[in-house]
């Protein structure tokens, strides 16, 4: 039994992080963290103060409001020391993506029931498709990197990501759980993520999932752009030059993983 009250709290806190992380730097007040999470107000109170003791989380004196504490840099940048940076090696063929396209490409990574957009290359298209911001957090399933994430889990992680994202996607007028598992369904049989309108109206996106030597999903790349743009005609294009840039990385990372 304590085992799974230790668990529970654990998974709470981190519920907590994830939550800060998703907001900007004025942070929320703990109401809105008891109601965003469903948790008792002396709960959520708990966690704020542990993690406050540990740094990762800090507290506005004048406004009372939390927010992600400067551990959560300092642990950041220490796993970038041990990590492949994944921008730097995805930049080059990110710009040649959008030159080529003239859209919008964007490199999204999966944190927990999340997916974080961890970079942005604008094409020389006029009429630009900013659907997500640099640092962004959204649920998995919403948009089509996501998608893409989505798609290459085993099924039963599949289904708790579903359980973990359902209340939020509230959040998200323009997509249900019953939309988001048809696009699954339909980018495991055709090998690429589409999604119509889910996070803007009027926009379109196509993804794909990045996989590392052993087979595991380690980010996705995505084109976004107007509607007009991402036609069935042109869908083909856009998967052939996504899929020419996930060969590159592949390789690369292969590479680098048998030095």
């Amino acid at each position: 039994m304590s085992r799974n009250l230790g668990t529970q709290a654990l998974d709470r806190a981190v519920a907590v992080l994830r939550l800060l992380a998703t907001v900007d730097g004025t942070g929320l007040r703990l109401l809105d963290v008891q109601a965003r999470l469903g948790l008792q107000k002396p709960t959520a109170h708990r966690i704020l103060q542990a993690l406050g003791r540990h740094g990762l989380v800090e507290q506005d004196p004048e406004t009372r409001r939390y927010r992600l504490g400067y551990e959560v840099a300092i642990l950041g940048s220490l796993l970038a020391r041990r990590t492949p940076d994944l921008r730097r090696l995805f930049a080059g063929e990110m710009q040649d993506l959008a030159e080529e396209t003239g859209d919008t490409a964007f490199l999204h990574l999966r944190s927990g029931s999340d997916c974080v957009c961890i970079e942005r290359t604008m094409g020389p298209y006029p009429i630009k498709a900013f659907t997500v911001d640099v640092g962004t957090r959204r649920p998995l399933g919403v948009g089509a990197g996501s998608i893409a994430l989505l798609a290459a889990m085993e099924r039963a992680d599949e289904e708790a990501v579903y359980d973990a994202v359902r209340g939020r996607l509230r959040d998200f007028p323009n997509v249900n759980e019953k939309v988001i598992r048809g696009a699954v369904r339909a980018a495991r049989e055709k090998g690429y993520a589409l999604s119509d309108g889910y996070v803007l109206s009027g926009v379109r996106g196509v993804g794909i999932a990045i996989y590392d030597r052993s087979g595991a999903a380690i980010a996705a790349l995505s084109i976004a752009a107007i509607r007009e743009r991402v036609l069935p005609d042109r869908i083909d294009l856009l998967v052939r030059a996504l899929e020419r840039r996930r060969r590159f990385v592949e390789r690369r990372l292969a590479i680098r993983s048998a030095a």
